[in-house]
């Protein structure tokens, strides 16, 4: 017996058990009336009780216990057994009775648990059949299949749920139509007359029908498969008929949908020149439309095999196609290559594209190998002559880079002994004020042709993505101060007043300085450039609210009362080489490259320009918005690169310096302000002399240029730097970053891009200084 069993008969016992001692108790409680007479009476209902409740062992034992209770407490007067001739009568009559009750109480509860077993099973009968029922359902619903019946004597019809909702009926609702009223209702008057020819058949020959027809759901065609039977009775009498109609809306759409594919490939196939081959595997006797047959130079009517398929392939495509053939069928994957046919008289040959795939057999063997093949030796000419085409437009291209290069240092070059004149005479306090301002007037205009020039060398970066960041902290409105002092020259000439309203509080960005400084210049420029005389530009800052992934947002826009453009000139004003004006005007010259190398430093840092204009001749207003914005003190100058390159910077100390330049005018104005600041200058134009030089005298440093008439400056420096080991600068009208970091591997401390002010070359002597010093 398990733990189970023994704890439910345990529980038995106990309940049959509580019930005899009470049915005692309540015994003892009547003896004052009933004195010692029917002592077993109670337990008799005790046991009448348990019974109902209890299974007969534990009745049968409780009554054991029960009996021999009363018969010590009730029968006995002294409480001792007596076997005298009544108590034995009263045993035999309550175990009599007590086996009756018993025996009878078990009936019942095995009748009982019969009846439950019957309800249980009927129950789950009941279940299991609506169970299958639904389960029908579902699947006439999913297969969108209706079963009906048709009674041919009343031509009344039934049909399922599924059927109602073939025909668009509601099962709750809408009646189902009779056999003959179905005629312009679930089919067109000419689909139900070949309908009912069918059942009429069927009635006279026994034998069912299938048919597709076309049907109607609430007034749409739809598509159905009808099938019937005959209904018969007991002794084999038609009645009438049964069946099932399948929506097939869908399956004839697909079908329709095939033919028409079909149709259309036929098409294609004819336009395209597709052809098609079919191989059984092993390879033997192949199947080749006409078309593939033309792709090997093959008549139609040509027998192909595999061996002549391998004769006419390019001698150089035999074995690597017998290879990837093997390949895709071997590991199962699609098959794809281009080869070539040869023309086995006259040797033309034919690029053929060949596409396919095998089939397997369930253990895994191959059976087919089919594709298809397209003649593409047009498609491969045209590449070539793209291919062409394009290594030519690069070239071009290097070409033209090289140019722009080699232009650059060429037009920097013959700049930079005008711009250190002019610089270093502005500080001659002898001169007078206005020869002064001449010479101001000289280096502007020259600072002007050298940031055209960048503009240039910025917009070849930008074209091949070279362009790249120098990513410091910087503060937006100090680079915008000084790029009003910047034009603060050209603002005086045409009288233009520049207003401030500078309300951001957060103007600290994480950015190149000098690129962002780059971007507010040209914005500005233009705003003064296009202003009429005695205009206003206004600068206006401000902080957008905070964005989920970009942080604060600083928007600078410079707004001016100038020319305007219209929405013509907007959508291309950011392109390079245009210009704000609908046209060429000589009152605004320029290269239109600013605007285009604005946008691309501002996409650059994340951010966004734009340009708006209430039309020509009524201003414009250009925004720039750059993420990151974050909170700093009050703005104050910017340092170095975001700074003003002319200003003075503290003099070095006096160096023993080798000059190295190959531009006379050049060569003799450095000599000469070098000389002046107090630095023992030695000069000499080519490689040769700077290291017979160094190897007869002690330098501190080196200022050379890079390109040198008997080699480069890098080499020169890498000499000097092994032999000697000194350090320079170099001077250079080359300036990309690769053009630098070949200036720090030979050992220049600063790589300086002509036309170079003296003050920057001051501060560059500072810095070998330290490195001299070190």
């Amino acid at each position: 017996m398990s733990r189970k069993s023994a704890a439910a008969s345990l529980k038995s016992f106990g309940l049959a058990m509580l019930i005899v001692l009470v049915a005692i108790a309540v015994r003892i409680l009547l003896s004052p009336w009933l004195g010692n007479r029917l002592p077993y009476l109670t337990l008799l209902v005790g046991l009448v009780v348990s019974v109902r409740f209890c299974r007969w062992p534990a009745t049968a034992a409780a009554a054991s216990v029960g009996f021999f209770l009363v018969s010590i407490l009730l029968v006995s007067p002294r409480n001792q057994m007596s076997f005298s001739a009544p108590w034995m009568l009263g045993f035999a009559g309550f175990v009599l009775i007590a086996s009756a009750v018993i025996i009878l109480g078990e009936m019942l509860h095995r009748s009982r648990e019969e009846v439950q077993r019957e309800l249980s099973e009927r129950k789950l009968r009941e279940h299991s059949l609506l169970e299958q029922t639904r389960q029908l359902q579902e699947a006439q619903q999913l297969s969108h299949i209706g079963s009906w019946q048709w009674d041919a004597r009343s031509d009344a019809a039934t049909g399922s749920e599924e059927l109602y909702r073939i025909f668009g009926l509601n099962p709750a609702t809408d009646p189902l139509p009779s056999f003959s009223g179905q005629r312009g209702v679930f089919y067109p008057a000419a689909v139900w007359d070949r309908l009912h020819r069918a059942a009429q058949e069927t009635l006279k020959t026994g034998v069912g029908y299938t048919l597709e027809l076309e049907g109607l759901c609430a007034g749409k065609k739809i598509w159905v498969s009808a099938r019937a039977e005959p209904l018969t009775d007991a002794g084999g009498h038609i009645l009438g008929l049964r069946g099932t109609v399948q929506d097939i809306t869908e399956r004839k759409a697909a079908e329709e949908a095939l033919r028409l594919s079909s149709q259309r490939i036929e098409i294609v196939k004819d336009i395209a020149e597709v052809g098609f081959w079919f191989c059984d595997l092993p390879f033997g006797t192949l199947e080749w439309d006409s078309v593939v047959k033309e792709h090997f130079w093959l008549e139609p009517e040509a027998a192909v095999d595999i061996d002549l398929f391998y004769e006419r392939l390019h001698p150089d495509d035999r074995e690597r196609t017998r290879r990837r053939i093997e390949h895709a069928i071997a590991s199962k994957e699609r098959f794809e290559m281009d080869y070539r046919t040869v023309h086995p008289q006259d040797g033309r040959v034919k690029w053929i594209r060949a596409i396919g795939c095998s089939f397997y057999a369930e253990d895994g063997t191959p059976t087919r190998f089919d594709g298809a093949t397209f003649d593409i030796t047009e498609g491969r000419r045209v590449e070539t002559v793209l291919r062409e085409s394009e290594n030519a437009a690069r070239a071009a291209s290097a070409a033209k880079d090289a140019f722009i290069a080699q232009l650059s240092h060429e037009l920097r070059t013959p700049l930079t002994p005008v711009l250190m004149t002019a610089s270093a005479l502005q500080e001659d306090e002898t001169l007078s004020d206005d020869v002064r301002q001449q010479l101001r007037m000289i280096e502007r205009n020259i600072s002007l042709e050298s940031r055209l020039i960048d503009d240039l060398l910025d917009i070849t970066r930008i074209t091949h993505g070279k362009l790249s960041l120098r990513s410091e902290p910087c503060n937006a409105h100090s680079l915008l101060l000084h790029v009003v002092e910047m034009v603060r020259d050209e603002t005086r000439e045409k009288r233009v007043r520049i207003s401030l309203d500078l309300q951001a509080a957060q103007t600290q960005l994480h950015g190149d300085s000098t690129r962002l400084q780059q971007v507010f210049w040209n914005i500005l420029r233009n705003a003064v450039k296009f202003s009429p005389v005695n205009g206003t530009v206004t600068i206006h800052s401000r902080n957008n609210a905070p964005a989920p992934d970009a942080g604060t947002t600083l928007c600078i826009e410079i707004e001016d009362q100038g020319v305007g453009f219209d929405a013509e000139v907007k959508a291309r004003m950011f392109e390079p080489f245009e210009q704000g004006a609908p046209h060429r005007d000589a009152r605004f010259p320029g290269l239109g490259l600013g605007l285009a190398i604005t946008k691309a430093v501002v996409t650059l840092h994340g951010g966004t320009v734009d340009a708006r204009s209430e039309g020509p001749g009524r201003g414009a207003c250009f925004t720039v918005c750059l993420p990151g914005a974050t909170q700093e003190a009050p703005a104050t100058p910017p340092e170095s690169g975001a700074g003003d390159s002319t200003k003075a910077a503290p003099a070095a100390a006096p160096l023993r310096l080798l000059l190295v330049e190959d531009h006379e005018q050049s060569l003799q104005v450095l000599s000469r302000l070098l000389t002046r600041a107090g630095h023992a200058v030695t000069g000499v134009s080519t490689k040769a002399d700077a290291l017979a030089q160094a190897s007869q005298s002690e330098f501190d440093g080196v200022i050379s240029d890079i390109g040198l008439p008997d080699g480069t400056g890098h080499e020169l420096m890498h000499l000097l730097r092994e032999q000697h080991g000194l350090k320079g600068i170099a001077l250079s009208g080359y300036g990309t970053e690769a053009d630098q970091q070949n200036s720090r591997d030979a050992g220049f401390v600063a790589h300086l891009i002509k036309p170079v002010v003296f003050a920057e070359l001051n501060r560059a002597l500072l810095s070998l200084e330290q490195c001299v010093r070190s």
